[in-house]
């Protein structure tokens, strides 16, 4: 019995045939065009390959005027896109685009990414060099001419360029020294960016499934968290002096349009306009959030009733809103006469919807209606300087509490939750790290990919490959599973590092494909023996499922390495195999023999001695594992798993229950 795996555990094909889609619907919107026209039918690469152009912009440069940025087609062999942008800020910026169109295979129809070619990526660095030394002859396409006479200008001019590699193929480690020195030998002005099949994917799950603005790799990126920022506050007052008000504390000085803190971290309390908030967001966009623990804000996500009452009631604005609170790293002292002040970094922390709602009411208005907006409606600004990220993170915690707010939302911005999501689009399980972030759920289901939290994964994660069954069971207890997102640095008892740190979303997903077998299995027992009757039934079934989840993780290896092979991938034999008719035999002898193994240890001379021994295997991992050291310490006997069966099983059961009766 040969057991082979599909190294394609990662489903880039389902993309691939989303996008062949997309590039369909190019095609046919766009019929007209002279390049698609004048090729055939059967010439699918080639009008694939400029549709995939025309994507491209449209996706992320949001350039529906495609026909004067595409060089491709001529004689010009040099770069696919040239073209010059205005920010929001009127900064200008060249684009150079070469892209590289993969076709499907022809015999199964399937799409199978490859790394991206390093011969090829060498040649079209050469050829984008070849660009920036002025060296490129003109020719025959006279988009391409103009366009690079511009660029030259450009260059000449000190302006700023930046050359763009997109392929369908997947990033290949062997060309990052080219990378490397292409953007050394050629900074500050010039930079190169590689974007590959995975990093399109990701940008396209964020923007049609999650309807998150992803970052334009076609627009000057201003980051806000590290950018020096001029702020302009309002100032409509003197200040009083705080022995005038009877205030004896040293640590606040009373303004009448500011409040200033001198605590543990410096903080101000200002108003701002909402043409401040407009220009904030204009420039930085979502880059203002991304400390934000809450769901991302898409194009829909924001408050009507803030937009109606900055329009029609701007003088009730700062009555009716709470207002916004902002982390930045340095601030200065504010003098009294001071209307504009410059800080380093700002990431707004607490009304996020605030931000967006203001941004979006503002620019739609007309200048009358600004004019009117900034004279009355006033934004209440919280501004706090600090560098401590667990500080931060507390803020954050106690700022967004006026809604509930759980343990797993203030680790949705870290570091591994970002990495498991990004490994879970490999696979049709897509992992949730913000509740609810996928808003487009019917359009997900029809492609057959299912969406899973953190908190559904990390106990059975814990029982299966962490081998603990009892630190899965916690999570049945109230408050106990939110230990498994707090760190142990916030509290002594947070188990975040033990169960994530060391975490790949593929053990993960295997550990939860594997429950739901045993879960079954289970569940059989309980009905065959008509235990489904009894009181609490789901949750002891899932109390019994967790320890027979965690030794059926420790057997099914030991089987497969002695049976077949040292190599075996466990999490890779499991999700490919769970489901396969094949194999089903393996899984099912494997759960069957845990079960008997388990209630061999739970059954005693009474029911009370039954009963702490229920309490010690789901109450103490010591109990566990000395179960696991049991069988360690013999050679696994695999003709005891091959010889169970579902009569075994019951049969020893009803010989059990059957003596227990007759007591």
């Amino acid at each position: 019995m040969s057991i082979l795996f599909d190294e394609r555990i990662m489903k880039t094909d389902i993309f691939y045939n989303l996008l062949d889609n997309e590039l369909t619907e190019v095609i046919e919107k766009n019929n007209q065009d002279e390049y698609l026209t004048k090729h055939k039918d059967n010439k699918r690469a080639e009008k694939k390959s400029y549709a995939l152009l025309i994507w491209f912009l449209a996706f992320y440069g949001q350039k529906p005027f495609y026909k004067q940025y595409i060089t491709e087609g001529d004689d010009d062999n040099s770069c696919d896109i040239i073209f010059s942008n205005k920010d929001t800020q009127g900064k200008e910026v060249y684009y150079i685009i070469q892209s590289k169109w993969r076709d499907i295979k022809k015999k199964d129809n399937t799409y199978n990414a490859g790394d991206i070619d390093a011969g090829e990526f060498k040649q079209t660095l050469n050829d984008f060099e070849t660009l920036l030394r002025g060296d490129k002859k003109k020719g025959r396409n006279e988009k391409f001419n103009q366009n690079y006479e511009g660029f030259i200008n450009h260059l000449k001019n000190n302006g700023e360029a930046k050359f763009i590699f997109f392929s369908l193929d997947k990033y290949n480690t062997k060309i990052e020294d080219n990378i490397n020195s292409f953007n050394k030998n050629y900074a500050p002005q010039i930079s190169l960016e590689v974007i590959d099949i995975e990093k399109i994917k990701r940008d396209f799950i964020e923007f049609r499934f999650k309807q998150v603005k992803v970052n334009n790799p076609l627009a000057y990126k201003y980051i806000a968290e590290d950018s020096d920022i001029l702020l302009e506050i309002e100032r409509f007052g003197e200040s009083i002096e705080p022995s005038l008000l009877g205030e004896t504390s040293p640590q606040l000085a009373y303004k009448r349009d500011f409040l200033e803190m001198n605590g543990r971290a410096k903080a101000y309390i200002f108003v701002l306009k909402p043409k401040t908030i407009y220009q904030l967001f204009e420039k930085y966009g979502f880059g203002l959030f991304f400390k934000n623990v809450r769901n991302p804000l898409h194009d829909s996500n924001y408050n009507p009733r803030i937009v109606k009452t900055l329009k029609t009631e701007p003088s009730s604005f700062w009555y009716f809103n709470n207002g916004i609170t902002a982390i930045t790293k340095i601030v200065p002292s504010i003098g009294i006469h001071a209307q504009s002040i410059k800080i380093q970094g700002l990431q707004v922390i607490n009304g996020a919807q605030t931000v967006y709602s203001i941004y979006a009411a503002y620019h739609e208005a007309s200048i009358t209606e600004r004019q009117f907006m900034d004279s009355d409606a006033r934004i209440m600004f919280r501004l706090i300087r600090s560098s401590d990220e667990g500080f931060n993170m507390e803020v954050t915690r106690y700022t967004n509490s006026q809604n509930p707010m759980y343990p797993r939302d203030f680790k949705a911005n870290d570091e591994i939750q970002i990495r498991l999501q990004e490994e879970s689009f490999k696979t049709n399980y897509w992992y949730e790290r913000r509740r609810g972030e996928f808003r487009e759920q019917e359009r997900i289901e029809e492609l057959g990919i299912e969406t899973i939290d953190g908190e559904t994964l990390a106990p059975l994660y814990a029982a299966c490959y962490l081998q603990n069954p009892v630190l899965a069971l916690l999570s049945l207890q109230e408050q106990q599973g939110d230990l498994m997102f707090i760190s142990h640095k916030e509290d002594r008892f947070g188990l975040y590092e033990e169960i994530f740190e060391n975490a790949k979303y593929e053990d993960m997903l295997a550990s939860y494909q594997l429950y739901f077998y045993v879960f079954d299995i289970v569940n059989d027992v309980y009905e065959r023996r008509g235990e489904y009757k009894a009181k609490n039934y789901e949750r002891n079934l899932y109390i019994w499922a967790i320890p027979v989840l965690s030794l059926s993780g420790f057997l099914l290896p030991n089987y497969l390495r002695i049976k077949y092979s040292n190599n075996i991938n466990l999490s890779r034999f499991i999700s490919e195999n769970i489901d396969n008719d094949k194999y089903k035999m393996i899984f099912e002898k494997v759960v069957l023999y845990a079960l008997h193994i388990l209630y061999s240890q739970i059954f005693a001379e009474n029911n009370n001695a039954i009963i702490s021994n229920m309490e010690k295997l789901i109450g103490s991992p010591q109990f566990y594992l000395r179960i696991k050291e049991n069988i360690e310490n013999q050679e696994l006997d695999i003709k005891l798993i091959e010889n169970m069966n579902w009569e075994v099983l019951l049969a020893y059961l009803d010989e059990k229950f059957s003596f227990f009766k007759s007591q």
